[in-house]
């Protein structure tokens, strides 16, 4: 059977619509107003786009058929392009909607110019749909024989983005880039955090923990580093068995460097007097500047801990008690209490510990660098 030869109108508005411009600028700006990852992708890229999209529509409408996935070529390198740009294949699948939608707003157009009967008219635009599905057929194709490139490509940029917002690397147009691609909300506030130092194993088995704890309740993003776990949360986590998690303020995308230098510091106090739960500025207090200011640690620790260590066992039983005295309150009956040691023998190891260091419990400079004093080492 002889194949139909096209309607002189319909060869003509297919090569009107292979060379217009006029579709191009408004295709270009639908984009990247509807689809925000796209701004990854540059106008010369869109625009190339477009007109290989026009081109790929007007063999449709003078084929008067959709040509089979296979053939159209365009979809692979469309695909290929994006995602090598970090643009997820559901919105580049997406963008290709949009474009073929701006197309066919032209076609109409043009279908009118060159007095192309409706009918026909109808039957072209259920062809630039139909097209779609096949575009999005090639595309799909495309996207799993990368897939496995991809992704690791994915994740490579994806980490390499957080640990430049991470370390304030980043400037304004790339934290915002970065944030909408990973589907980050810019005015939302997310918790830098960082883990203490543990074997590989136990560094995934805390990123397993930590994914399955916020999964479906925002995005966290997270990774190994120097044997620590860090990143951002959507909220505070949970404590995590065998893990000293530290957390910064909450912050928004734009300010997390400043919020994960302080989530190091709370890890470094914390780390003194723990090796496990989470941990805040707010629930450290004070303690967070003991590791930042070694002058006063050297003075407290020759005033206080010295003597006591001089002192031998003796003086590991009056530094237990100097940390059941503070910790509650000076009381001496709940010190009793808790400790299990009689309150003469309380009072006596206290008298003991002011003849030791010849500094008087009852002054506040002494209660103050006590504290700070036994904030330098565990307790044993």
């Amino acid at each position: 059977m002889p194949e139909e030869v096209p309607h002189p109108r319909i060869v003509e508005l297919s090569r009107a619509l292979e060379h217009d411009v006029e579709v191009v600028e408004p295709s270009v700006r639908r984009v990247w107003d509807e689809i925000p990852s796209y701004v990854a992708a540059t106008r010369e890229q869109l625009e190339a786009s477009v007109r290989r999209n026009l081109r790929l529509a007007a063999r449709t409408v003078l084929a008067r058929k959709v040509l089979s996935p296979t053939e159209i070529w365009e979809a692979q390198q469309a695909t290929l392009e994006r995602l090598s740009a970090g643009i997820p294949i559901e919105d580049i699948m997406a963008a290709f909607r949009v474009s073929i939608s701006s197309i066919e707003d032209r076609l109409i157009e043009l279908a009118a110019v060159y007095e192309v009967p409706a009918d026909d008219v109808v039957a072209l635009t259920r062809l630039l749909w139909q097209l779609s599905d096949a575009f999005s057929a090639r595309a799909a194709s495309a996207y799993r024989e990368q897939g496995v490139t991809s992704a690791l490509a994915e994740q490579r940029r994806r980490d390499r983005w957080l640990l430049a917002l991470l370390a304030g690397d980043l400037d304004a147009a790339e934290v915002e880039h970065g944030a909408t691609s990973y589907r980050l909300g810019r005015q939302r506030a997310y918790i830098p955090f960082c883990s203490a130092a543990r074997g590989l194993g136990a560094l995934e088995a805390l990123l397993e923990h930590l994914t399955e704890q916020f999964r479906g309740h925002g995005v966290a993003m997270m990774l190994p580093l120097d044997d620590q776990l860090v990143g951002i949360l959507p909220d505070a986590p949970k404590a995590v068995d065998g893990h000293l998690i530290a957390l910064g303020p909450p912050v928004r995308p734009d300010e997390t460097a400043a919020s994960f230098a302080l989530a190091r510091r709370v890890l470094a106090a914390a780390s003194v007097q723990s090796d496990g739960g989470v941990h805040t500025v707010e629930a450290l207090g004070w303690r967070i500047g003991v590791p930042v200011v070694p002058e006063l640690a050297a003075l407290v620790s020759a005033r206080y801990l010295d003597p006591l260590r001089q002192a031998g066992a003796f003086g590991d039983e009056v530094e237990q008690t100097l940390r059941a005295y503070l910790e509650h309150d000076r009381s001496i009956p709940r010190t009793s209490e808790v400790t299990h040691v009689h309150v003469n023998t309380l009072r006596y190891r206290l008298a003991r510990f002011e003849e030791l260091t010849g500094r008087s419990l009852a002054k506040t400079d002494t209660l103050v660098e006590l504290a700070w004093a036994l904030q330098l080492r565990p307790p044993s």
